[in-house]
């Protein structure tokens, strides 16, 4: 079955209704995880909003939080989303946050107490559109082993930069500091897949290709050392 882009955004804002969010919120997180998808990003995309309605269900995010939104300095604004989701307040200060970037030449956005965000180069990606030079990362459990270690010391913080382009769409990168991203050793583990060496290490700290054992150990950096030293 194929659907529009607007057809996929209306049954993703439906569902996120029915899972307890509210108008705002279900729009917000139905506009990035289509985004996603529509850019080839399935584990962030519609397979991931499973995890969201899963969470708004289980009482893990708050879908009818209302973010308070602070400005302590002309150029700085800061979201408590109150165990709510990461996109609504950002939503809500995007066209403030690029007002001020355009006044000031730079702005900050911070956010606490979020769920997961999905795609950082969803954010990047719609202030470059509206030509400015952008940069996120973001923070969350320990699963990456640092350099010599066997146990989970850094989140894979991912991170993502993004810039206009002269003619044509934005330069958009966004990866984590793992050699690949959590939700793909959980979707190999779901398929009954093995996964490439170097991904991850089991519960003892040794070298493994099974997902199910990579999801109890930890995962590794990209690049080795320089990896874990950029997490």
């Amino acid at each position: 079955m194929q659907l529009s882009l607007d057809q996929a955004t209306g049954l993703c804002r439906m569902a996120a209704l029915g899972a307890g969010a509210n108008e705002e919120a279900a729009q917000s997180l139905a506009a990035s995880v289509v985004a996603a998808e529509a850019e080839g990003l399935s584990t962030v995309g519609l397979s991931h909003f499973i995890d969201y309605l899963e969470a708004l269900e289980a009482g893990r995010i708050d879908g009818k939080a209302e973010p308070v939104i602070t400005r302590p300095a002309l150029a700085i604004y800061l979201s408590d989303a109150r165990g709510g989701l990461a996109h609504t307040g950002f939503d809500r200060t995007i066209d403030d946050l690029a007002k001020a970037a355009r006044l000031f030449g730079v702005a900050i956005f911070s956010q606490k107490n979020a769920y997961t965000c999905g795609a950082l180069g969803y954010f990047t990606g719609r202030l470059a559109a509206q030509g400015l030079v952008s940069f996120a990362a973001t923070n969350g459990p320990a699963v990456l082993a640092g350099s010599g270690s066997v146990k989970p010391v850094y989140c894979t913080n991912p991170m993502s930069f993004a810039a206009p382009a002269a003619d044509g769409a934005p330069l958009v990168i966004d990866q984590s500091s793992s050699a690949t991203a959590f939700v793909n050793i959980r979707k190999a583990a779901e398929d009954g897949k093995r996964i490439p060496e170097g991904w991850a290490l089991d519960a003892s700290g040794n070298p493994t290709t099974d997902p199910a054992a990579a999801m109890k150990g930890a995962m590794l950096a990209f690049g080795g050392q320089r990896g874990a030293n950029i997490a």
